[in-house]
């Protein structure tokens, strides 16, 4: 699959946005349509847009999209004409109440759900004809600062994944979204590769600063992290 800096240097292009109505994705939806683009953006209640709606410029540039990550095929009309696709929408649980069979439970209604939306998403993408580029936001959780040995790096970068051996024995404040994010973000990029489908992910630190939701985001969001995401999309 091509990139798409061509494309954003002449005519206009189309871009898909899940999760569009968190901190993350509707700041994106609006840079998106700021820089002039066309914007699908996905979400799962529309009634949650009511009041982006008012905020988000140019909208007569935005199409909404009702989709399910739990719904297979749920994104094909969604990313139909499509240059790139933003994967923003994902789980926002970070434990669970359950007492027995903890991990079990967890992958079967948390893991597995998220991993197989992903893949749907990339597989509608797949199947569009159009997309180029796929840019997956992940989490700064799925990175470790320390070495087997317990000590710092000096460098962080995509080879220090936080083990999930280290993630399941600790449990530690957040591991079941910690966890999740590390396994799709595993699954989305054998996907790809098996299927020559561009994509990148995003490691995006702990985001803060205004927001555009009607309610402050559960990542207590100093500045948008938009603008990184859709530079992501551009291929030197």
């Amino acid at each position: 699959m091509e990139g798409l800096e061509g494309k954003r240097k002449g005519a206009m292009a189309t871009y898909c946005v899940t999760g569009a109505t968190g901190f993350i994705g509707s700041w994106l939806v609006n840079t998106l349509l700021e820089r002039g683009h066309m914007v699908h953006a996905t979400v799962r209640d529309p009634a949650k847009c009511l009041h982006l709606l008012s905020l988000w410029t140019n909208t007569d540039r935005l199409r909404l999209f009702q989709t399910d990550l739990g719904e297979e095929g749920s994104f094909d009309e969604a990313v139909k004409s499509c240059d790139g696709v933003f994967h923003v929408a994902a789980s926002m649980e970070f434990s669970v109440t359950v007492e027995e069979n903890i991990e079990s439970y967890v992958q079967s209604n948390i893991i597995e759900p998220a991993i197989k939306g992903t893949l749907d998403l990339l597989k509608s993408c797949l199947n569009s004809g159009t997309v180029k580029r796929v840019v997956l936001t992940s989490s700064i959780s799925t990175l470790t600062a320390k070495d087997s040995k317990g000590n710092a790096r000096a460098v962080v970068d995509e080879s220090c994944q936080t083990p999930v051996d280290q993630v399941l024995s600790e449990k530690a404040n957040g591991w079941v979204y910690v966890l999740s994010k590390i396994l799709t973000e595993e699954a989305a990029f054998r996907f790809a590769n098996e299927n020559d489908i561009n994509l990148v992910s995003v490691i995006t630190s702990t985001v803060g600063g205004p927001f555009l939701t009607s309610k402050p985001p559960l990542s207590n969001p100093s500045h948008s992290p938009a603008e990184l995401i859709y530079e992501s999309c551009s291929v030197d």
